[in-house]
């Protein structure tokens, strides 16, 4: 329950299907609908406009770092 406290808010911004900036929020998880990514930052300036390269936030590789080898 404390955990749920202090769970860190992220921010996210939608993009349109021309890849500019309609809305940021800072929310404590990801909207399930839309087109949504994280971002580092609200900043205001860049609704209406494309997302600067350095404003998306890098997702962690999913795959296993790990891989077997045949023997």
């Amino acid at each position: 329950m404390l955990n749920a406290l202090f769970k860190r808010r992220r921010c996210y911004a939608q993009l349109s299907p021309q890849g500019l900036c309609l809305a940021l929020w800072e929310l404590k998880e990801a909207p399930r609908t839309g087109h949504w990514v994280e971002v580092n930052e609200l900043e205001a300036r860049w609704i209406g406009k494309a997302l600067p390269s350095s404003a998306r936030v890098a997702q962690p590789s999913r795959r296993n770092h790990w891989r077997l080898l045949p023997a």
